[in-house]
């Protein structure tokens, strides 16, 4: 269960998955290049982050960034760790400029992990497991830190909200909250339980609908202020969500 790799091309670098059912003692006075998640699975363990001390036993864990002397050592000891390389912009989304962050193990980590090592392990590129390894610490910060995705989905849904009028991509979108493309399109699909593109298509009608109620504008006008490429696209959506069209809408409330 270790997989080592490095390519520095990518913005993200999984560079090893696995466990020691004997963890001996690790001292790194010289600070590593690659952050890390270490967690207990059973045992207890005193771990050092600089000046920092910590005693974690089993169902807790510690995040530690790249650049930090470390060192651990237990009793009976048995771990499970991911190290990787880059992502600093996704570790100061969630912990800000700290060195490390102590954590308990979500439920669903034992299994990830095991799948990301199957993964790692296979005939997989480069390319795809730098995006499953950034999808799988992209997942873990979200449990770990509390949101369980209600942050992320937060931010999107603002970032919605707010630029609802202009032409947008997943691209755009994605970089507007922190993630790449393809973790955001699998985050929210599973926190939200509907797409990006959905939930943008959502808050358009929505804004139409209140346009087409409290305003005397032309239904051509709007379908253009609410973001939709083409007044017959913007028809057919209306449509799709609402039940009539937006002129029949209109008349419900003249």
């Amino acid at each position: 269960m270790n997989s080592e790799v490095f390519d520095g091309r990518l913005p993200f670098i999984l560079n090893t998955i696995g466990e020691s059912p004997k963890q001996g003692a690790v001292c790194r006075d010289k600070a590593p290049e690659w952050n890390q998640f270490i967690w207990v699975k059973s045992g207890s363990g005193i771990f050092t982050v600089g000046d920092e001390k910590f005693t974690l036993s089993a169902g807790q864990g510690i995040f530690m960034r790249h650049g930090v002397p470390h060192s651990y050592d237990g009793e009976n000891l048995h771990t499970a760790w991911c190290t990787f390389f880059s992502g600093d912009n996704l570790i100061d989304y969630n912990i800000g400029k700290k060195n490390c962050f102590v954590f308990r193990v979500p439920d669903f980590l034992e299994r990830e992990t095991a799948e990301l090592c199957v993964f790692a392990t296979g005939n997989s590129t480069t390319m795809s497991l730098s995006a499953a390894g950034y999808t799988y610490v992209t997942e873990l910060f979200a449990a770990i830190t509390g949101g369980e995705g209600d942050s992320v989905i937060e931010k999107v849904k603002n970032y919605l909200e707010s630029n609802f009028s202009k032409e947008l991509t997943l691209d755009g979108i994605a970089a507007a909250v922190g993630l790449d493309r393809f973790s955001l399109c699998r985050y929210f699909k599973k926190y939200h339980k509907r797409t990006v593109m959905e939930e943008l298509k959502k808050i358009r009608i929505s804004k139409a609908k209140k346009m087409l109620r409290y305003t005397s504008e032309p239904i051509e006008k709007i379908s253009k202020l609410c973001g939709f490429e083409s007044h017959g696209y913007f028809c057919m959506r209306f449509r799709e969500l609402c039940g009539c069209a937006p002129g029949e809408y209109r008349k419900k409330f003249l």
